[in-house]
């Protein structure tokens, strides 16, 4: 197996690795022109103080998956300017790295430009600089990830795009914008997606409504979804969102996610907080294309302890406070030997005035004593059940 180490560091002009089908000899000369020879193990592109390194495959080679790309910077000016990373053809190699430099803070500063269609086999690690990869400009790049490792980046190294990723289990996307890092992960991609280019990426708003359970929608930056190929994703797996936002839920409220469909449909995944992440307790939907943060008001569900069935519009009925957020409950009234005189299933507290006589019920019928009222329902994807004493009296 042949062994390729390219170094250059001090060059005052652009410099360059170029693979192209000439089989010319890498030579002293600024520009560098390498065979494409898959058997090429490792390329290493340090960037020196007064160059702009670049690596460019203008050949048909499409597999270089013995070479692992190192992306080195030392820059001594900021703003740093941009390395363009680019392919011709479809180029699989075997590991992407940014590396770190002496001067960390101006390396920190450093965007590598990746153009065309790029696949990395075994790792992707992040240790300084940004990696752009522009879906829309006209250096549009595709970054996939097929290893099983998983990816982790930093507030200072990321993905400030978009990544696609293949593969089942957990999946995490190291991905930000121009303002910060705000990373995602996939929670259980079943084998049946695991062939199926799944991408994430940070994006704006596109146009989540505040509905009337919602306290507030976190608006500084969303989440985009897509899948690449001709492959159906089937949904069904839990998403996690950064929780890299601010001082958003320092204040009242439940983290909630927030889904919008292909067709325009908002549904809420509901949440909570999952280390550095907020994970969604309801799976997205096969259809989901958007995904934010918000959070919900925090609805208290009480049960009254006193029922009067005497018809003067007071406790008259059975009352249970704040359940009327939670549609998806059932309400169990048990006499004091253990039999259940009534089950509610979607209960929805009777509209006041209330009278004893219900449709669904006549509270006159209840006996003098004690009761137990058991209730249960579900808040944001979970399942809870509440228990209280209560007193009948005429």
């Amino acid at each position: 197996m042949l062994f390729l180490l390219v170094s250059f560091w001090s060059f005052n002009a652009m410099a360059q690795i170029r693979i192209t089908d000439d089989k010319v000899t890498p030579n002293a000369n600024p520009t560098h022109f390498v065979t494409s020879d898959p058997k090429k193990q490792i390329v290493t592109l340090p960037v020196n103080i007064t160059m702009i390194g670049e690596f460019v495959n203008e050949s048909a080679q499409t597999d270089l998956t013995k070479v692992n790309l190192k992306l080195f910077s030392n820059p001594s000016s900021s703003p740093a300017p941009i390395i363009s990373i680019s392919t011709k053809t479809p180029l699989s190699i075997n590991g992407l790295a940014l590396v770190t430099s002496t001067n960390a803070s101006s390396a920190a500063n450093r965007t590598y430009r990746m153009t065309g269609d790029w696949t990395v086999s075994e790792s992707i690690n992040f240790d300084k600089g940004k990696l752009l990869v522009d879906k829309v400009s006209s250096a549009a790049g595709t970054l996939t990830y097929t290893g099983s490792n998983d990816l982790v980046g930093t507030d200072e190294s990321y993905v400030n795009g978009r990544i696609f990723m293949k593969g089942s289990g957990v999946r995490t996307f190291p991905i930000g914008n121009t303002n910060g890092y705000f990373p995602a992960r996939l929670d259980g991609v079943s084998a049946a997606d695991a062939t199926i280019s799944l991408g994430l990426e940070v994006t704006t708003d596109p146009g989540f409504v505040k509905t009337p359970d919602l306290k507030d929608i976190f608006t500084s930056h969303f989440w985009e979804f897509s899948t690449g190929g001709t492959g159906v994703f089937s949904g069904n797996t839990q998403i996690s969102l950064s929780d890299n936002t601010s001082e958003f839920f320092g204040t009242d409220g439940d983290a909630t996610i927030l889904e919008l469909s292909n067709s325009g449909v908002q549904t809420d995944l509901f949440g909570s907080p999952n280390n550095s992440f907020y994970t969604s307790s309801s799976p997205m939907s096969a259809s989901g294309k958007y995904y934010g943060l918000a959070k919900a008001d925090q609805i208290t569900v009480r049960i009254r302890k006193l029922i009067t069935p005497n018809d003067d519009q007071e406790n008259d009925v059975l009352v249970v406070d704040g359940l009327d957020a939670f549609p998806d409950n059932q309400i169990t009234l048990i006499d004091r030997w253990g039999v259940v005189v009534k089950t509610w299933k979607g209960f929805v507290n009777y509209k006041e005035p209330a009278g004893v006589e219900q449709s669904d019920f006549n509270f006159a019928k209840l006996a003098i004593g004690n009761y137990v009222c058991v209730v249960e329902y579900t808040e944001r994807g979970t399942r809870k059940s509440k228990k209280q004493m209560i007193a009948v009296l005429k």
